[in-house]
């Protein structure tokens, strides 16, 4: 039976608990359910995000996310309320995609604004040159599809490092409930189910799918309840380069690398599509092995003006390169990628870079990053 209510009204009746799903209420409690690994279990609670399960064969009661736990690897034994069930899902499924619709188009036409106000005041301050448009950005580790020539951020991490992200590095995204890795290692899904969520779900896990999709997250900032715009990037366009950084398990900050270098897309500036996400170029993109990522430390060409001697992570998602730093890293991938099958390709992307920066390539000074600081002292 079902029942329209507001979300802020409880309907008791015989003293067990009604919930709902898009506005619509149904009974679960006491319900018959299967789960593929713990098998059947009765439903003893719902409420507004959680569905709690005794199983038969396991002591231990079980939460999974609600509704989404009912959309995917849960299944009522009643047929009739299941058929409700996912009527109402549908339903839920679709105000979620037109709700998500809807804030793209905001966020998108606000970026498109932000870009207008700031084409204007550039033109203002034409007479002043900035250097440093380039970009590095803290990944968090992701060794999904690795091979002798890929670090990974290719497909969902092993199981050692679901578990290092979770429970030792604290990674925020990984840790949240709604993470399909946490679920995992609560043990609420099956590794099968993890791979599955991700093979289906093209927007399952950022860093997992990185090296695929060549493209990394700018970010966003909220300014009250109503309003989330993409992070504004100093000064970065079609021609600056992007770096992707992460730590090794258990490494510290000074043992930082670059596993992977592209040059934004040719139509950065314009592309609205994605928004809050930087893409590649179709040529200039490459990446490093874990041995050769080893030798291409970030803070061997990056230094904190402010205290050159400093190593220190921080909160902040990206840092700022200048034009020369991000040539000497593209010279040094040269000589990494010396006699491998991307050394033509690195060539020509440090002589392209060096061309549209004006930089003379026979001229790029040695690095003088926060690790030759600490050399010298």
């Amino acid at each position: 039976m079902l029942t329209f209510i507001t979300k802020t009204t409880l309907i008791y009746s015989d003293i067990r608990l009604y919930n709902y799903i898009g506005g619509i209420s149904l009974d679960f409690v006491g319900e018959i359910i299967n789960h593929k690994v713990f098998g059947t279990g009765k439903i003893i609670e719902v409420n507004n995000d959680c569905i709690k399960i005794k199983f038969d064969d396991i002591e231990e009661e079980k939460d999974f996310i609600y509704p989404d736990a009912l959309d995917s690897y849960l299944e009522l034994e009643n047929e009739a309320l299941s058929k409700e069930v996912e009527a109402e899902l549908a339903v839920l499924r679709e105000k979620r995609a037109k709700k998500l619709q809807k804030e793209q188009e905001l966020k998108r036409e606000a970026l498109r604004m932000e870009i207008m106000r700031n084409e204007k005041n550039n033109v203002k301050k034409s007479a002043i040159k900035k250097v440093d448009s380039n970009i590095a950005f803290k990944c968090s580790y992701c060794d999904g599809g690795s091979s002798a020539d890929s670090i990974g951020y290719k497909s969902i991490c092993s199981d050692e490092t679901i578990d290092y992200n979770i429970n030792i590095s604290k990674n925020k995204s990984c840790c949240a409930p709604e993470s399909g890795c946490y679920q995992y290692v609560e043990g609420n899904i099956s590794r099968e189910e993890l791979d599955a969520m991700h093979s289906n779900d093209n927007s399952f896990c950022y860093e997992s799918q990185m090296l695929n999709q060549w493209r990394v997250f700018a970010g966003t900032k909220q300014k009250d309840t109503n309003k989330i715009k993409t992070k504004k990037l100093r000064n970065v366009n079609r021609d600056s380069l992007a770096l992707l950084t992460t730590m090794l398990p258990k490494e510290k900050e000074n043992n930082r690398l670059i596993f992977a270098v592209f040059l934004l897309k040719e139509n950065y500036e314009l592309d609205y599509e994605k928004d809050g996400y930087l893409g590649a170029h179709d040529k200039y993109r490459i990446e490093l092995s874990i041995e050769e990522s080893k030798k291409l430390k970030f803070w061997d060409f990056y230094i904190n003006q402010k205290n050159p001697e400093k190593i220190a992570n921080s909160s902040a998602l990206y840092r700022y390169l200048t034009d020369v730093q991000a040539a000497q890293v593209l010279k040094k991938i040269c000589e990494i990628k010396k006699d491998t099958p991307s050394e033509e390709l690195s060539k020509e992307f440090l002589e392209y870079y060096c061309k549209i920066k004006n930089i003379d390539v026979n001229e790029i000074p040695e690095p003088s990053g926060a690790l030759q600081q600490s050399t010298v002292n």
